[in-house]
């Protein structure tokens, strides 16, 4: 009795039953508390199920797949901060599903539908679209019809995971005192992410004097299109490049040959780590990642010649946010507890806090990304130390290797 009494306290709930948990607690209790915000987001791949269930660890690869297709969608999660409550809903998918064409339809269904519903029923005020949910739902419009059935509002979480990458490539320029005015940027993928990126980016006094945009044969034309835009608007030189059709980058790529490379694409491990110049910058936003963080974290420990970073990370303390999911981010203490928050989860809070934030929905504007910045800094967020994976980089180490 007094463990379930410290769980509902915290109420920190996980594994396949924190939905009942929670809606019970909501029965019983003498003070209706509101679940303000819910991120809808997904396990990557196979390797992520045992962070929601502890014991499929011991499953092969195939029959987490095969349990995962037997599974609701359910609360990870439930974190109550002095200001509101977030829940973390998982959804029973991975991201290869959501991209192929022949289980894409099955995955909108269960988003669209089953997660909303669940959301609905737990109280839900705001839903944030975590992982490649957003892309799965046309950037929250395949959801506002059956969101407003629901009384549900919709935002991406694009917006701040856009402001979260130019955070961390200004702190980038900061911990590891780069000189960035001569710098090349590769920016790999222009799309809802990598383009917002690149508009706040044109609208900084501290931003590289070239940046080439990589994209697929496919989306040419607006590549091009853009990049004209980009250089006219802001005066940096901007070229463009393409992989191959499959998204695989040529060996001559000048993502091999930039200072910084920021990559937000959903296509896997196309960034090969060993061919990465010494003294480059990778910032990730990447659904599954596009270089690989056991690499990379292997080259930083061996040669300190590279600073690889996750980015859509959000230290969310402010406003008294505190999380014990194990995300395995490199702020948890010795509790397990972590401040930091995924940037499209950190959307929606930030809504409540500052509520005339407007929704992200289908692209964001310069004005939403504008609006969003400013309130970052407002109500005290910040970027976490640079990571990758769960490890914090060695600044001072990499610092040295930069300036050689």
């Amino acid at each position: 009795m007094e463990l379930m009494e410290l769980e509902r306290e915290n109420m920190c709930l996980i594994g396949a039953s924190s939905m009942d948990d929670w809606v019970s607690y909501q029965k019983t209790s003498n003070s209706k508390e509101e679940l303000q915000v819910v991120l809808l987001t997904h396990p990557r791949d196979e390797t992520d199920l045992p962070r929601l269930l502890p014991w499929s660890e011991h499953l092969t690869t195939q029959d987490r797949r095969a349990l995962t297709r037997l599974l609701m969608p359910v609360f990870g999660e439930i974190i109550k901060t002095p200001a509101l409550n977030a829940g973390i809903l998982f959804l029973p998918m991975y991201a290869d599903e959501m991209i192929n064409p022949r289980t894409r339809a099955h995955c909108r269904k269960v988003l669209e539908e089953t997660a909303l519903e669940i959301a609905a029923r737990a109280g839900a005020k705001m839903i944030c679209l975590g992982g490649l949910t957003g892309a799965l739902s046309l950037y929250g419009r395949r959801l506002l019809g059956k969101a407003n059935e629901l009384g549900l509002q919709i935002t991406t979480g694009h917006s701040m995971t856009a402001v979260s990458v130019l955070r961390t490539y200004l702190r980038a320029l900061d911990d590891l005192r780069i000189e960035h005015a001569s710098a090349t940027m590769a920016v790999i993928g222009v799309g809802s992410i990598g383009g917002s990126f690149t508009q706040l980016l044109a609208r900084q006094r501290r931003r590289p004097g070239r940046i080439v945009l990589v994209d697929t044969p496919s989306r040419a034309d607006h590549v091009r299109r853009y990049a004209e835009q980009l250089q006219a608007a802001s005066g940096i030189g901007v070229e463009v490049e393409f992989t191959s059709s499959a998204g695989a980058l040529s060996i001559d790529s000048a993502t091999y040959r930039s200072r910084f490379v920021i990559s937000a694409v959903s296509t896997a491990n196309i960034i090969d780590i060993d061919r990465v110049a010494p003294g480059t910058v990778l910032i990730d936003d990447s659904q599954p990642y596009c270089w690989s963080r056991q690499s990379a974290w292997e080259r930083v420990r061996a040669r300190q010649d590279i600073a690889p970073c996750e980015a859509g990370l959000i230290d969310c303390s402010s406003i008294g946010y505190r999380s014990r999911f194990s995300f395995d981010f490199a702020d948890q203490d010795e509790t397990g507890e972590s401040s930091t928050s995924w940037s499209c989860m950190a959307e929606g809070l930030l809504r409540v806090v500052a509520p005339d934030l407007p929704p992200t929905i289908g692209e964001p504007c310069i004005d939403n990304l504008l609006a969003y910045d400013e309130a970052f800094g407002k109500c005290g967020l910040k970027v976490p130390a640079l990571q990758c994976g769960n490890h914090k980089l060695p600044i001072d180490e990499i610092r040295k290797h930069f300036s050689a």
